[in-house]
């Protein structure tokens, strides 16, 4: 990719998000603030959890093991930096097993699902920040990115637990309208004496699965060697120990399943070790630039041949996707049967808010009463090893997103 293309489309980018746009000091708060409530109450969320539950365990597929499944009756609420509510996070249980989350919108502007998967609840990693940090309340950002707000603008990510500043503004790219008529299909029964005594879901409120693609053989996987050691690259490549932190970063790992659908060979320590190079990811995990993601991909099977001696059969091709649609998806996983990187921002780019996976699917839903239309993308996330690492995203469920789009050419 033309490297003066990618660094005006950058600078666009950030033009645009910067306005208004600056990071956050301030107190944080453990409930909503005065004037702002939650439209969305804990119960109401707790009801469309469970019909939700029970129908996407019978829509689809990857999670027929949820059919029969409770949700925790004590939701974990996320908050927007402003210190409004926006998401309670649900654990799904089964047979007293945690075996997944829902986050259901706490907002009447937001869908009712936001993202749901088969990883552990967020929340449950609480306790590694609280081992270093005083945790003042829980930030969602958008999808996958739910934070703890250790104060002064500072954050830990509740996934790969580094350090971040979260910013003083957050906006998701969804029908709003379409989000609020989703909302009135579902509070229209709140009043009726079988909502409020029930255990079970609305049917009624359920939407029907309109289309749906998933690539199958895609692998789903984490980073497992070591970190800190006194080994330079590319004397790491492989399990040994890697001179940069623990944390390879998402976007190599991410990349790495995607050309990992494709190759048996090398191993995924060694892509990944591979990518964060090519990527120019910094020690941190973090890779600083889009334009370094696609590039990388580029690179990686020269890199492989320079540093081993072996050919690979194939020679990767990235693409950055600025203005990724719903068709684009489909396009990707319907028509060419390609897995693709996405990486999501949640605020400004100059802040490192960004998660980067690996889109391997998508359902989308079609809501006949009201007639609203929502895709979820099928994720590996880059923080578990197989089903655990597999999650449902909601699109446009971030302030911005680029995908990253990769040929095998043999």
């Amino acid at each position: 990719m033309n490297h003066m293309r990618w660094r005006y489309l950058i600078a666009v980018l950030l033009g645009l998000l910067m306005i208004g746009v600056t990071a956050v000091t301030t107190t944080a708060l453990p409930q909503d603030t005065p004037g702002i409530s939650a439209e969305i109450t804990p119960q109401i969320a707790e009801k469309v959890a469970l019909t939700y539950v029970e129908w996407i365990s019978k829509n689809i597929p990857l999670y027929k093991e949820w059919e029969g499944s409770e949700v925790s009756k004590t939701p974990q609420p996320y908050y927007l930096p402003d210190g409004s509510k926006v998401a309670y996070e649900f654990t799904v249980l089964k047979d007293g097993k945690v075996v997944g989350y829902l986050m259901i919108s706490a907002r009447k502007d937001l869908p009712p699902v936001l993202e749901f998967g088969k990883s552990k609840p967020p929340s449950m990693n609480i306790e590694k920040v609280n081992a270093r940090y005083r945790v003042k309340r829980l930030l969602y950002l958008g999808a996958l990115l739910y934070v703890a707000d250790i104060g002064n603008g500072k954050a830990v990510h509740l996934g790969d637990m580094r350090l971040m500043n979260y910013p003083l503004k957050v906006t998701f790219n969804v029908n709003r309208k379409a989000a609020e008529a989703s909302w009135e299909g579902i509070l229209k029964n709140v009043n009726n004496d079988m909502f409020s005594k029930s255990d079970v879901g609305m049917e009624s409120s359920t939407p029907v699965v309109s289309d749906w693609g998933y690539i199958w053989g895609v692998p789903s996987w984490t980073s497992d060697d070591a970190g800190n050691a006194n080994i330079q690259y590319p004397d790491n490549v492989g399990d040994l120990p890697d001179p940069w932190d623990t944390w390879d970063g998402c976007t190599p790992i991410a990349a790495s399943m995607v050309l990992g659908y494709y190759i048996s060979y090398p191993d995924k320590e060694s892509i990944i070790d591979i990518l964060h190079h090519t990527m120019n990811t910094n020690d941190d995990g973090v890779t600083m630039w889009w334009g370094y993601i696609d590039d990388g991909i580029d690179n990686f099977a020269e890199e492989y041949h320079r540093i081993s001696g072996q050919t690979i059969p194939y020679d990767f091709d990235g693409s950055n996707d600025y203005y990724v649609s719903m068709d684009d998806v489909k396009r990707q996983i319907k028509t060419y049967g390609r897995p693709f990187v996405l990486s999501i921002n949640g605020g400004p780019y100059g802040l490192t808010t960004g998660h980067s996976v690996a889109v391997v699917g998508f359902t989308e839903w079609k809501n006949l009463e009201s007639g609203a239309t929502w895709m979820y993308l099928t994720i590996h996330n880059t923080w578990y090893n197989g089903e655990e690492g597999v999650d449902s995203i909601l699109f446009g469920d971030w302030t911005i997103a680029v995908a990253t789009y990769v040929t095998a050419n043999s």
